[in-house]
């Protein structure tokens, strides 16, 4: 395949996996998107094992393969599985509920995060089932700073689905990665989602702790209320805690604050690092308050744009570094 047809595969793949119904076709881009050039969309796509064994959501996938045939017919005799797929998940809308997102990590396909999702806001209650945006820029920008969790134990609080501490866990050099929820329906998800991930680690269950590891590193997953951190029963002294979009709720902040507490009155020299969207000022600044009240330092460190993650650089965010005062 030429250089050009070859950036133009990769082109139309990544849109695929980044769910981007944006993309545009030129009449030269569609001139040599032949029969060959489909079935190797096909074969990076639909056909792929990763795909066939934790498929896309099918509402977005038939909206995907309308919008390529609808530009290709014009041009080239459509591939018989693109109609065949389109058939598929037309007729399939069992997996709308949940579905996988396949996250491209730096553009390249090599380096893939898989996580268990929905696209909705709130399901049974809780908002933990999707990924949301402040885990997107989390994790991009502890992927442009390895070396700060270089051989760390490291705490997630809030979790959700999994996916700021996956790609920590997947990406970074760290020691130990723990996946912390409160709510039973996120955790068996985020443990889904851990197998999946870590599919070469072995596990082990000890403490309430489901841990994950290999020669190098355990990533593991606790239920951790909040509300509760007296009666917490875990053997973890973190280096390093982190959370997105976890200061979102007035009525959570103190929890929150006193779950740093719990951790850094054992380790003193505990990190904190807390990705924000910033919805409500006035919640926010309440949470800065609280962090003056209860003797934390803190400082926003800067975010201009996305490097191996995408996330919307358009919203207004703000990532925290915060410590226990000496």
């Amino acid at each position: 395949m030429s250089s050009v047809k070859g950036t133009l595969l990769k082109d139309i793949v990544l849109n695929f996996y980044k769910g981007n119904l944006n993309f545009i076709l030129k009449l030269e881009d569609l001139e040599i998107m032949d029969w060959d050039f489909q079935d190797s969309f096909l074969a990076a796509t639909f056909n792929s094992k990763l795909i066939k064994q934790y498929p896309v959501s099918c509402q977005y996938s038939k909206l995907f393969l309308k919008k390529l045939i609808e530009h290709l017919e014009p041009e080239h005799e459509v591939h018989d599985d693109i109609y065949a797929h389109l058939c598929t998940v037309m007729n399939d809308s069992k997996n709308d509920g949940f579905c996988y997102r396949h996250y491209v990590i730096g553009k390249n396909l090599d380096n893939v995060v898989t996580v268990k999702e929905t696209r909705n806001m709130v399901v049974n209650g809780t908002t933990g089932l999707k990924t949301w945006e402040a885990a997107l820029m989390l994790s991009d920008w502890a992927l442009c700073n390895k070396d700060v969790f270089s051989n760390k134990y490291v705490l997630e609080l809030g979790s959700g689905v999994g996916f700021a501490g996956i790609t920590i866990g997947k990406m970074c050099p760290v020691k130990s990665l723990v996946l912390s929820d409160c709510h039973e329906e996120v955790l068996t998800t985020i443990k889904e989602n851990l197998v999946i991930n870590f599919a070469n680690f072995s596990r082990q269950q000890s403490n309430n702790v489901s841990m994950y590891s290999d020669q190098t590193k355990s990533i593991g997953a606790i239920r951790l209320d909040w509300n509760d951190i007296e009666n917490l029963r875990i053997n973890i002294t973190p280096d390093i805690i982190i959370g997105a979009d976890i200061v979102y709720d007035p009525m959570i902040l103190e929890p929150l604050c006193n779950v740093f507490d719990k951790f850094c009155n054992i380790n003193s020299d505990t990190e904190i690092y807390i990705a924000s969207v910033v919805r409500n000022e006035e919640t926010f600044k309440g949470f800065l308050k609280m962090l003056d009240t209860m003797n934390y330092k803190w400082a926003k460190i800067a975010l201009k744009k996305s490097i191996f993650v995408d996330w919307n650089e358009n919203i207004q965010k703000c990532l925290l570094k915060i410590k226990l005062r000496s």
